[in-house]
Parts: structure tokens; C-alpha cells; sequence
């Protein structure tokens, strides 16, 4: 039986956890099957904290483009870049010295440069016939993942300038402009957003309520960037419901609000297990009965893959309004109810949620339709879409050449 092939990759992801996360458990895939993978990414405090916990091969660069317009970020991509040719040396040059057969950005600034840098590493093999064919080529296969809804600016300028592979996260990510004009492939499929073997191994169950015969337990999500609205909205909330039924939280924070809100439970005298940040995302999904948070596009898929019932209140000042998009994904299925942040008001919240935890039947329905197989295998698949693009000659679209 022939040795299967070993490739290099690099990953190019970094900014937020929504970007680093899926990069993470794709490099733990390409790592498990044998191929030698590095992550690029900027190296922020962020970043720096997430990779503590994982032995994945991480690089850092600064992105020179992370402050710079979305035209100029084009002129770039076309490789009429208004930066010192000097600028990003230190990332082609890495790129370069690697030789990857595979570069796949992640979407955001930070795998702007990177995704650049593999476009122009091609080399071209001289086999002394003076003979041309496209086998000749050295070129890494080029691929973006984007894991919101609606793509982002960086994402959507790559793939109409460099991207070979476009991978959407989120069914319907790229729009009719963005395809009608896409210049460099036909490679462009959904496949889901990675989530983490620690959530796709939990064990949940959908418990019923009818009776009071349980505590309901709800898992708040309010750690986020921007979630500050949804973190002091809660408490109180909570002490409306606990007049009604006996009701266990659990409650993500982030280290801004934490102490306030701690404060603010402890008024109202409810005893809630509050954290800044709950570093066993899994363990709290299999305890959690129902979500609240925003609608980041890790969460939506993390929801999908777990089959968890949601209230989703996106994020009203995300980039091009995806986080809206992100929530409707599993709302338009009956999976979750979608609050706008201009409506997080008590008696809507609380409204929504006796609805779900009271109303026979809602509890399993919404789970059902929040399911979603699709990310249960979104790594193992986006892996195989690779391996199998890494091997794709680069000019099998020019004619004469199929």
C-alpha cells in the first residue's frame, strides 16, 4: 500500500477567538493525519492566552494591514500594494522558507498578508526539455474559510483576487456580487465551522419542565466582546423567573462585568454560579438546558453541532450587521428565538423564556431543528476538501488544459 503523502500548512487566522478556535481544531486534524501545520497569527494577548492550552506550532506576525482601508487592502491583493515593499517582508519570506502545499486564511486582517505572501512563492520546475505543462508548477493551493454568514471585507476581497478554495462556514456567506465577480475559482462549497472534539463529545439530554418537577439551567454567554448589554439585562431577569420556578444559571461574563454582576445577583439575593470565563465549554453545554448570548459565528455552530435550544441577541454593531445573519441561520428552522438588542427589555426576555421552558414540547423541537450533522463533520471535511484541492493543477481552468 503507497505511503500517503505528508504536505506543509500553514493556517492563517488571529485577531478573535472566532477566527482562532476553528483554525485550532483544523490544525489539530492536519497534525493527526500526519502533515506538518503552523499557525500564523498576530500574536495579541488574545491569541497568546488560547494557544497556552494547545500544542499546535504557532508563529507571529505583526499584520501591516490591520489599520489600512478595505480599498487598500484590495490594491494589495492585487499586488499594487500602497505599503513599503519592505513591509511585510518578514512574512514572505517565512512563507516562502516553509514551502507550504496549503494556505488556508481564516478571514480578518491577520491572514491578510499571509494569503498574499502565497501567491507570490509560485515556482516553476525546469525539467531541461523546454517543455511547459502545468505539473510543472509549484504553487500552494490558496483557501479561505469564512466562518460568519455574511463574509467579511478581507475574505470578500480575496476571493475575487487570490483564493483558489473558498470554504463558507455559514450556508449563503458570500453574495451574488461577490460571486458574480470571483476571478480565481469554481472551488467554493459549504462545509461548516469547525468545532472543538470536546463539544462533539458531550452527551446531552432534553429534559421536560412541564411539571416543575426540575430546576430549568441556563447557560448565559455573556463574555463576549459587546455583550455588556446582555450581562447587566440577566440578573434581573433571573429574579423575575425565580418567583416562578426553581431555575439554575450558569453565567460567562468576561472580566469586565464580572464583579458588577456578581454584585448584582448577590442583591438580589440569587445564588448563581457567575465566571469571567468558563474554560470547559463543553462540560457547560452538557449541563445547559438553554443558551443566551450572542450570535458569534462559533456559537451558532457550536449550537448546531450540540443541538442546543437558543435565545440569540445579536450583536447590533457587528461589521455589515452578520451577527444578524449568524442568528437566522438556526432561527429561520425553528431552532432559535432572535431578540435585537434595542428589545432587551424584562418582560421580553422573560416572556421568551417560560415560553420555551413551559410550553410543551418547544424544549425538543427547538433542539431538533437547531441540529445540524453538517458540523458534527465540518472538520474532518474540510480536511478532506483540501487533500483532495492540494493535488488539483493549478491551471485546470485555462482551456487546453483540463
Amino acid at each position: 500500500m503507497p505511503e500517503k503523502k505528508k504536505y506543509k500548512i500553514i493556517i492563517a487566522a488571529g485577531g478573535t477567538g472566532g477566527h482562532v478556535f476553528p483554525a485550532i481544531a483544523l490544525a489539530k486534524k492536519f497534525k493527526s493525519d500526519g502533515h506538518k501545520t503552523v499557525i500564523v497569527a498576530t500574536g495579541n494577548d488574545l491569541e497568546k492566552k488560547i494557544f497556552e492550552d494547545h500544542d499546535i506550532e504557532n508563529i507571529f506576525f505583526e499584520s501591516k494591514l490591520k489599520d489600512q482601508s478595505t480599498f487598500s487592502k484590495f490594491l494589495s491583493a492585487m499586488g499594487f500594494s500602497l505599503l513599503s515593499l519592505d513591509d511585510d517582508k518578514g512574512i514572505a519570506k517565512f512563507v516562502k522558507e516553509f514551502t507550504p502545499q496549503l494556505i488556508l486564511g481564516m478571514g480578518g486582517y491577520a491572514s491578510f498578508d499571509v494569503l498574499q505572501s502565497g501567491k507570490l512563492c509560485a515556482t516553476i520546475d525546469d525539467n531541461g526539455d523546454g517543455i511547459f505543462m502545468p505539473e510543472d508548477i509549484n504553487e500552494p493551493y490558496i483557501a479561505i474559510h469564512e466562518q460568519n454568514a455574511k463574509a467579511g471585507r478581507a475574505n470578500r476581497v480575496i476571493a475575487v483576487s487570490t483564493a483558489r478554495g473558498i470554504i463558507e462556514g455559514l450556508e449563503g456567506a458570500f453574495d451574488w456580487k461577490t460571486t458574480f465577480f470571483l476571478l480565481s475559482t469554481d472551488d467554493h462549497v459549504f462545509l461548516g465551522n469547525p468545532v472543538r472534539n470536546e463539544i462533539l463529545n458531550i452527551n446531552r439530554k432534553v429534559r421536560s419542565f412541564k411539571e416543575y418537577s426540575k430546576s430549568p439551567r441556563i447557560l448565559v454567554l455573556g463574555g463576549s466582546q459587546g455583550a455588556r448589554s446582555v450581562n447587566y439585562a440577566i440578573p434581573e431577569v433571573i429574579k423575575q423567573l425565580s418567583k416562578e420556578m426553581n431555575i439554575e444559571v450558569m453565567h460567562q461574563t468576561g472580566e469586565l462585568d464580572y464583579e458588577e454582576i456578581c454584585q448584582m445577583y448577590k442583591e438580589n439575593e440569587l445564588c448563581i454560579k457567575v465566571f469571567p470565563f468558563i474554560k470547559d465549554m463543553a462540560e457547560a453545554y452538557e449541563w445547559a438546558d438553554l443558551v443566551i448570548g450572542r450570535s458569534g459565528a462559533m456559537t451558532v455552530a457550536e449550537l448546531s453541532a450540540t443541538g442546543m435550544p437558543s435565545i440569540l441577541i445579536p450583536y447590533p454593531h457587528a461589521t455589515d450587521n452578520h451577527q444578524w445573519f449568524n442568528a437566522q441561520f438556526i432561527a429561520k428552522k425553528g431552532g432559535a428565538e432572535v431578540i435585537l438588542d434595542k428589545d432587551l427589555k424584562l418582560d421580553i426576555l422573560v416572556k421568551a423564556i417560560k415560553k420555551i421552558f413551559l410550553q410543551e414540547g418547544i424544549l425538543s423541537e427547538m433542539s431538533e431543528a437547531t441540529f445540524d450533522e453538517t458540523f458534527v463533520n465540518a472538520t474532518k471535511n474540510i480536511a478532506q476538501f483540501c487533500y483532495k484541492k492540494i493535488e488539483q493543477l493549478p491551471l485546470k481552468n485555462i482551456k487546453g488544459y483540463m
